[in-house]
């Protein structure tokens, strides 16, 4: 989800003015790498055309010079880091707050275990523990601390108990790439099985209820390397049963397996099984598209290896999540109604066309819903909180009320018990487990309170309007004695992309940067989920300018309260929101000090010849057609750099496993925009060598990356406390 890229090299005259350092700078004697070589090339479809200058760094692996390439971009990078005053003393205080402070992601109830997914005080990764009812004594089961492979870390990726709690299916991958394969272990004994099954990125595994085996997605042909742009498509869902050779696991949704059933390349087939329920329902996941087609079957056909589909529901109905309990199915569709709202029909006799309103849609975003045996959970957003409803079986609805206004993510439910698990948080309160149950949200006390002092801190919403006069909320991370100066260090983050919310969360990471003075701002820009459907398409393929608009509408805003002013300001933008951070700066390069590109999506049109590509044609575009090709070329701001034009500072960074966003998508934006520039701010490419999207980064990989950035923001703002010696 990210992706960084910073440049050239520089000196500071003052706290307030820079001047170019040229060429050879003197940090220690470093020296910034030579250019990269140059290869046109130019694509021309619908009467536009693109010529990309670095077209080789596509070839990654197959271009000799592409390793040295990035070593050599990472060491000039790691030299500047190193020369910067104050940065080791900020590493040191993140590494000290994230290693003081223990984390819980996960939880699951199965049989009489409980699963917890943890990482203790001063471990470098989350780990799996299991103990005997809530009250029992803790044993690790997968601690990706004490194992390696092939000399690099290992990631927990994902994991999934029987129903009985007997036996547990969980994937691992290598140096954070995301590729999975799976195991199999025995919870009792902690024995993990012989098997192991590649290409299990997606798994989203389905015990049968009996425990005797599982479903499994499967990604495309074996053999092919994970660059390869079909690596994704014509992925299939097995049966495995324990004990067998997966060499004989039977197909059970996919192509070519039931005439009427057609799954198409980039959808992601999924089984879901549901506790309680003689119905399974097979979803074919369109790619980042939030609405989803399903098919139903038979449990008992589908343990037999021979499912017969029948139609629930297509895409049209605009449905994006489901809860069942039996043979009854509640729908979450924003079909008329986009915000959301919950309709229910049979699965014994389906009719989605006339199901029966069971939540209407009002002035929250409705976004998940959670059946256990005291009724359906409805977890709702409004205006930037969290909120839990339940619709009881008398089919009332009502609120139970939340211990903080932040962010509640629903992480347990089964719809055998009762009650839902809920994690919460704010950029000021650590996460808290709680369970819901009789209206009440309950303290499990699985997690514990932050190990040091909090008070210095405070987190405040305001609201920017946007050029169109659009009202967008921004959440705001700073110390008490915050004062409108004009003199603050702010750095501005933003996703805007998939409907995705940007939650309030709880990082230790953060607060340093906040402790120095700094002022963090979530902008929660349109083509997210804040405020529904309206909110994300405001945000996506044509209208897409808005996601950067906003963001660039919130730093002006900023200014004219008097926060801050043009040059202390910086933006971040990780993954998807790397469209948003390089435009930004191609836009306004007046207003920022550093564009902080964490493994972003920064040439989005190339961007859909990887193999994630297809599945974002939803999103950003399909570059085939006249409209998605427009619109993928109106929000690619690596072809919009334009020579001459003094670019701020930028940071750009990449890991060489990522399956998300490849690292050639920082080194061309770094590169393209480092040549451009007359501003002589510098334009950093940091390479992380053994991780990739950040999702299997370990903590002192995190820690590093951020320690980095802040320092390189305070000194590219001007804090005297940052300035190197030239």
């Amino acid at each position: 989800m990210t992706d960084l890229t910073r440049r050239g090299l520089l000196a500071a005259a003052s706290a307030a003015a820079f001047v170019p350092a040229g060429m050879a700078f003197g940090f220690a004697g470093a020296k910034p790498p030579p250019p990269a070589k140059l290869t046109p090339a130019t694509d021309t479809h619908f009467g536009i055309s693109l010529t990309d200058p670095y077209r080789w760094m596509e070839a990654n692996e197959k271009d000799p010079d592409w390793e040295p390439y990035m070593k050599a971009q990472n060491a000039y990078a790691r030299s500047v880091f190193d020369a910067i005053p104050g940065r080791d003393a900020l590493a040191r205080r993140v590494s000290e707050l994230t290693g003081e402070m223990a984390a819980t992601r996960g939880l699951a109830i199965a049989g009489p275990w409980v699963f917890i997914y943890e990482r203790p005080v001063g471990a470098n990764s989350y780990r799996l523990v299991v103990r005997e009812g809530m009250a029992g004594k803790d044993r690790v089961l997968i601690d990706p601390n004490t194992e390696k492979q092939d000399g690099v870390h290992i990631s927990l990726d994902w994991w999934k108990p029987s129903d009985d709690g007997k036996h547990l299916v969980y994937g691992i991958s290598k140096a954070g790439s995301e590729d999975s394969v799976i195991h199999v272990m025995e919870t009792a004994s902690g024995k993990v099985s012989d098997l192991r099954i590649p290409r299990a990125q997606y798994a989203s595994p389905a015990w049968l209820p009996d425990g005797s085996g599982f479903i499994y997605n499967q990604l495309g042909r074996e053999g092919l390397p994970p660059s390869d742009p079909t690596y994704f498509l014509r992925s299939r869902c097995l049966l495995h049963r324990l004990g067998t050779d997966p060499k004989t696991d039977t197909p059970v949704l996919g192509q070519g397996l039931q005439a009427d059933l057609a799954v198409q390349d980039q959808e992601f087939p999924t089984v879901v099984i549901n506790p309680g329920s003689d119905w399974a329902l097979g979803l074919l996941i369109p790619g980042v598209a939030p609405e989803t087609e399903v098919w139903t079957t038979k449990v008992s056909d589908l343990a037999a290896g021979k499912p017969k589909w029948s139609l629930l529901f297509k895409r049209d109905a605009c449905v994006t999540s489901m809860a069942v309990n039996g043979d009854d199915a509640y729908l979450l569709t924003f079909k008329d109604a986009p915000r959301y709202q919950v309709v229910k029909t049979s699965l014994k006799a389906p009719d989605v066309a006339k199901a029966k309103v069971v939540v209407p849609q009002g002035p929250r975003v409705v976004q998940g819903i959670y059946w256990a045996t005291d009724g359906l959970y409805v977890i709702d957003m409004d205006g930037g909180i969290g909120r839990v409803r339940l619709l009881g079986k008398d089919g009332k609805l009502g609120d139970i009320a939340m211990p903080i206004e932040g962010t509640v993510t629903p992480i347990f439910a089964d719809p055998r018990q009762e009650g839902l698990f809920i994690a919460t948080q704010n950029y000021v309160s650590p996460v808290s487990i709680y369970r819901i149950s009789g209206g009440k949200a309950v303290d499990t006390k699985l997690t514990a309170p932050a190990p040091f002092d909090l008070s210095g801190f405070r987190q405040t919403r305001m609201t920017a309007t946007a050029r169109d006069g659009t009202k967008v909320p921004l959440t705001v991370l700073h110390r008490p004695d915050a004062k409108k100066s004009g003199d603050n260090v702010v750095l501005l983050d933003a996703y805007g992309s998939y409907g995705i919310n940007s939650d309030p969360y709880f990082s230790p990471r953060l607060l340093p940067f906040v402790e120095q003075g700094g002022m963090l701002v979530t902008v929660h820009a349109r083509g997210g989920g804040e405020y529904g459907r309206e909110w994300h398409l405001g945000g996506q393929k044509a209208t897409k300018a808005n996601t950067w608009r906003d963001v660039i509408d919130a730093a002006e805003y900023l200014i004219k309260e008097g926060w801050t002013k043009p040059g202390k300001i910086s933006v971040e933008g990780t993954s998807a929101g790397g469209i948003m951070a390089v435009n930004c700066m191609v836009e306004r390069p007046d207003l920022w000090a550093v564009i902080f590109d964490r493994v972003g999506s920064s040439n989005p049109y190339r961007m859909s010849f990887t193999p994630g590509g297809p599945a974002n044609f939803d999103e950003f575009g399909d570059p085939n057609t006249e409209a998605g090709f427009k619109a993928l070329v109106g929000m690619d701001g690596y072809y919009r750099v334009k020579d001459g034009v003094k670019y701020p500072a930028m940071l750009a960074t990449a890991g060489m496993t990522d399956p998300r966003v490849p690292p050639w998508q920082a080194a061309k934006i770094s590169e393209r925009t480092r040549v451009a520039s007359s501003s002589g701010k510098p334009v950093l490419l940091r390479v992380e060598f053994e991780a990739g999207h950040g999702i299997g980064s370990t903590r002192k990989q995190a820690d590093d990356e951020y320690a980095d950035a802040f320092s390189f923001i305070f000194w590219q703002s001007g804090d005297a406390r940052y300035q190197p010696k030239a």
